[in-house]
């Protein structure tokens, strides 16, 4: 049996946060003795400490600076594991996995991001990116979720010669559409048979480019009387009053923020089709759930997302809102409900969480040997 620890930054919601507690609950416990590691827990923290046969551990870090502390409490437990294997998530646990491992434990990093706009971000993901930058020869394995994101290490001067590609997987059975949950929510919202809507499901950030979005949305909104539109995703209050004022009489009335949102698939299952406004992506699970919900999908070309929606969904010009604006009004007298039916079956055969769990076991297997 392979003793490994999964470590992530938190249990928070978001993309990565959710494969790794995807990955907790499937992977296989008669091959592997799993402990689970986080800085700070989460909003989720339940869901991953009532995971059956595998460890917890919540190493409450104080805060960004607190890193003498935190490092002699991750180190001890690691020590005390003795783990043949790490797979951590995200930047600041990558780092503070490489530094506090065992000599002889191997390390697996998990990458998620693709073509950042570091300088949007601070100095202190700047820091965490570029000495991830300069350790990532140390490091036994790397695992990104996309080709975007290995393309754009690369780039950036990471030394990627052990990186490989394991696509994200869509649990299918939660994210299905839910006649019931749509006539709820349709119900809700006061939308009748003939109503679009148009869903976003991103946090609140400028990568999302959601003032694109806006943009091209106040255009529908002011062209089609039966067109919606609805964001899933708290973040940045900033850009979101940026986004109030672009649309003015429209903001709450026919573009509606939903705020961040435990049950995303009850909401998917309401909507008519869902857009990603994205400057950058790796591969957007928000993509592939909506799919999986049967909801055709319009998409900017970044990360894998054309590879994503393949010939089930609309491909368009990021930071555009032109481009953004027709492929949205293009989807709009398309046959939704057959691309639907297509984007779900596609996302079944290419996507699932089966073949994420069956690649992943194999690489961490290979490593611990």
């Amino acid at each position: 049996m392979v003793k490994l620890v999964l470590s992530i930054r938190s249990l928070d919601i978001g993309g990565a946060e959710r494969q790794f507690i995807e990955l907790v609950k499937h992977i296989d416990k008669t091959k592997f003795d799993v402990t689970v590691c986080t800085m700070y827990g989460g909003v989720q923290e339940n869901i991953v400490k009532q995971i059956p046969n595998i460890t917890y551990y919540n190493l409450r870090k104080k805060g960004r600076y607190d890193f003498i502390d935190f490092y002699k409490k991750y180190k001890r437990l690691l020590n005390e594991i003795n783990p043949d294997v790490i797979y951590s998530f995200l930047g600041e646990m990558n780092l503070f996995s490489l530094w506090c491992k065992p000599k002889k434990t191997k390390l697996i990093w998990g990458f998620r991001a693709s073509n950042m706009d570091l300088k949007k971000y601070g100095i202190v993901p700047q820091i965490l990116f570029w000495l991830q930058k300069k350790l990532s020869k140390k490091v036994d394995k790397i695992i990104a979720n996309s080709n975007a994101s290995i393309d754009f290490h690369k780039r950036q001067g990471f030394f990627m010669d052990r990186a490989i590609v394991i696509y994200n997987g869509i649990d299918t059975d939660r994210f299905k559409k839910d006649e019931q949950k749509r006539v709820e929510f349709r119900k809700k919202y006061n939308l009748s048979k003939n109503d679009i809507a148009i869903g976003i499901v991103a946090r609140i950030d400028y990568m999302k480019g959601y003032t694109v979005l806006t943009q091209a949305a106040k255009r529908l909104l002011k062209k089609y009387n039966n067109v919606y539109f609805f964001s899933i995703g708290g973040g940045d209050e900033n850009i979101k009053r940026e986004c109030v004022d672009i649309l003015a009489n429209f903001n709450n009335k026919r573009f509606i923020w939903l705020g961040s949102r435990k049950n995303v698939e009850d909401y998917l299952s309401g909507f008519d089709i869902v857009s990603s406004s994205s400057f950058g992506e790796g591969f957007s699970n928000a993509i592939a759930e909506a799919m999986s919900c049967e909801l055709p999908c319009v998409v900017t070309d970044v990360g894998d997302s054309r590879l994503i929606v393949g010939d089930t969904g609309i491909v368009v010009e990021p930071n555009n809102i032109e481009s953004l604006y027709n492929g949205l009004e293009k989807m709009i007298k398309s046959d939704i409900e057959s691309l639907g039916k297509k984007a779900r079956k596609r996302v079944e055969e290419n996507f699932s969480i089966e073949t994420m769990i069956k690649k992943t076991e194999k690489e961490i297997i290979k490593c611990a040997e």
